[in-house]
């Protein structure tokens, strides 16, 4: 009976791994060690597998242990990894690069169909800044046919937005997808702590929007710590001020902070063991972590309906992520954000575009709600292809008949690839090319 069980945890697992490049296992998992042993006599798969130890505290002797690991699993890895070590001599932000790229040729080099990097006992590294960033960004690079599976008693303090939304990342948790609980409200909650990010960005205290902020790094340390859920000040260094020594910059911190706890006129930020957090016993609302549960929802492959989760993403986007703001981290957010949006753009609009088909009469406004989610999108996406495509096409059927508006919106997208030297989309120059045929009346 049992292995039966384990048999349906594996196939979920199998499934759901198809669609991204990194699953970690959640630590309240009660059968996460026999999947990995599963995994690791699984005839489909060529497994490297590293258990962290208590030895694993610093970057370059974590990266040596399972360089070695994966080595002894497998003769066929190792040939430009082992090399890349010699870039330690060039500082830990040169040697960090080298063995990521290195690791990625190894595993293209590599002629396995499914490959999985299992890195297990992963609360060794729990408050271990570099590893918890170099796993972050191995699974950001993995070719396709990797997997990165992550199993411990803690979970990885990783972007989740992000990872989420290029579908990178997933938590499996026994055969289901766990859709991370990223809202807190205690019981006995003391303050209600509102943050809005998807747009200009408003944070609400007990109610109140906080207006007054002496400056715009305290807000945006705001919107940093809640983002990240679990922080480090190293984080927020790498974050907003690397340009500035350790010394400087821990004084910004610790000043930027300050500020922050006066304008909502509380002590916000919790240390505790190295790390920060929002302070316990604080309800929290934030909107990008809504949004993310939306997105999980809608590409659960499970979901029947995934139509009103991608619904509620367009209700929550009130334009771009911190509009208005250009540091790394929102940018990259924003760009996340963006992508989920397009996504269910794209899929509420084809929609639509079905339901207006199926019955006429009875949807004759259908068209028109998915061209005007088209325009809107595009106002957020100049030119993006698949947008321009879908709006195209949708002009130039004959319930629409406007072949002049989708002529222009094709040209202005061709003159945009023209200008900037870039190759256009071959979709949109066949129904450009299309358009122009002499058989086409106007």
């Amino acid at each position: 009976m049992y292995l039966t069980f384990l048999d349906h945890i594996l196939e979920k697992f199998q499934e759901y791994a198809s669609t991204t490049r990194a699953v970690i296992l959640s630590p309240n998992s009660k059968h996460a060690n026999p999947l990995i042993a599963r995994l690791l006599q699984h005839p489909q798969y060529t497994s490297l597998y590293y258990p962290l130890s208590s030895e694993d505290t610093e970057l370059t002797t974590f990266i040596d242990n399972m360089i070695r690991a994966f080595i002894d699993r497998s003769d066929m890895f190792g040939r430009y990894t082992s090399v890349a070590n010699l870039a330690w001599r060039d500082g830990i932000a040169a040697f960090r690069e080298a063995v990521l790229d290195a690791i990625i040729r190894d595993l293209n080099a590599m002629n396995d169909p499914h490959i999985l990097l299992i890195i297990d006992n992963f609360d060794h590294a729990e408050h271990t800044d570099d590893i918890q960033r170099f796993l972050e960004e191995l699974a950001a690079r993995l070719p396709k046919h990797c997997l990165l599976v992550v199993n411990g008693r803690t979970q990885p303090r990783f972007p989740w937005i992000s990872l989420i939304a290029q579908t990178r990342a997933i938590i499996f948790e026994d055969g289901q997808l766990i859709n991370q609980t990223f809202q807190t409200k205690p019981p006995n909650s003391f303050a209600e702590l509102e943050i809005y990010a998807i747009g200009p960005g408003f944070v609400y205290m007990n109610g109140e929007h906080i207006s007054k902020w002496e400056g715009h790094l305290p807000r945006l340390l705001l919107f940093f710590a809640v983002d990240r859920g679990v922080i480090t000040r190293d984080n927020f260094h790498r974050a907003f001020w690397q340009d500035l020594d350790e010394i400087q910059a821990t004084n910004v911190f610790h000043v930027t902070k300050c500020r922050l706890h006066r304008a909502v006129d509380m002590e916000l930020l919790e240390h505790h063991g190295g790390n920060y957090c929002i302070r316990p016993g604080i309800s929290i609302y934030y909107d990008a972590f809504e949004w993310t549960q939306a997105l999980v929802a809608a590409r659960d492959i499970t979901n029947p309906d995934p139509a009103k989760a991608y619904e509620r993403l367009l209700s929550l986007y009130r334009g771009s992520f911190l509009k208005g703001h250009d540091d790394a981290w929102i940018l990259a957010r924003r760009q996340d954000i963006l992508v989920g949006y397009i996504e269910a753009v794209l899929f509420v609009a084809a929609r639509q575009i079905e339901v207006y088909k199926s019955d006429p009469l009875a949807h004759n406004a259908a068209l028109e709600s998915a061209y005007q989610l088209y325009l809107a999108a595009l106002e957020e996406a100049p030119n993006h292809a698949e947008l321009v495509l879908a709006a195209a096409e949708l002009l130039i059927q004959p319930e629409v008949s406007r072949r002049i508006e989708a002529h222009s919106l094709l040209q202005t997208y061709l003159s945009t690839k023209k200008k900037a030297r870039q190759a256009a989309d071959g979709r949109i120059v066949a129904l450009s090319k299309k358009l122009h045929d002499k058989k086409i009346t106007w």
